[in-house]
């Protein structure tokens, strides 16, 4: 009997600045959401901040789960088990590999984030929110219907549609024990400059690619 394959989704409640002010603006306990392959979840991948000093210059990110704890304080966490067929964990599987090892053309959708709270999803080419990224991973590769109806889904809205997935919710010290960094970049210090020149860099990208959708998406409708 074949084993039964699953996609693991977490919801974080991050103990950083950034997360603080968007739990207070959505009155939600999570602000940040990931996707694993392993119930281990010593990592997993989510569209954030590249740097802890930089909170503007994100992208995919391979997260450390040694990013949830800090000044004393540790997240916490709820983890949902999506089941998946076989087939469908195999492409999943691909598609985290590839935006891993394409992970400099992706860049967070910082217009999407600021546009959240009048419930409006800013499609970018190559960016993503955390909700966004997750979301769009569950649409392709799991069977959820409500996901595939609705055209917004907040953090809180997609908590409530896991729900019955639910196998763990707590605090992330659990899954501390035998963490490491797997290559994550967030404790590095690189510099004023450096962060500097990436948020803006960044983001400058993400700006040229929203007008260039437009651009092309109203010579589409002209035709």
């Amino acid at each position: 009997m074949a084993e039964q394959r699953y996609l693991y989704i977490v919801f974080l409640s991050t103990p950083y600045r950034t997360g603080s002010f968007i739990r207070a603006v959505t009155r939600f306990p999570y602000n940040h959401m990931g996707i694993s392959l392993s119930p281990k979840f010593r990592y997993f991948y989510s569209f954030s901040r590249h740097y802890k000093a930089a909170p503007f210059y994100g992208g995919f990110t391979k997260e450390s789960i040694l990013r949830y704890r800090y000044n004393g304080k540790t997240a916490t966490m709820k983890i949902c088990a999506v089941p998946v067929s076989e087939e469908n964990y195999q492409e999943a599987k691909k598609r985290l590999e590839f935006l891993e090892s394409h992970s400099e053309a992706f860049v967070y959708n910082m217009l999407s984030a600021m546009c959240f709270p009048f419930r409006i999803n800013v499609r970018v080419d190559r960016s993503y929110t955390c909700a966004e990224f997750v979301l769009s991973m569950l649409r392709k590769y799991s069977d959820i219907p409500v996901l595939k109806e609705c055209k917004f889904c907040s953090i809180k809205e997609a908590c409530e549609i896991l729900e019955p997935y639910k196998i763990f919710e707590g605090s992330a010290g659990a899954y501390l024990k035998n963490a490491d960094w797997f290559g994550d970049t967030f404790p590095e210090e690189m510099g004023t400059w450096f962060y500097t020149k990436k948020t803006f860099y960044n983001n400058g990208r993400l700006a040229y690619r929203f007008v260039k959708g437009k651009l092309n998406k109203k010579r589409g409708t002209s035709l």
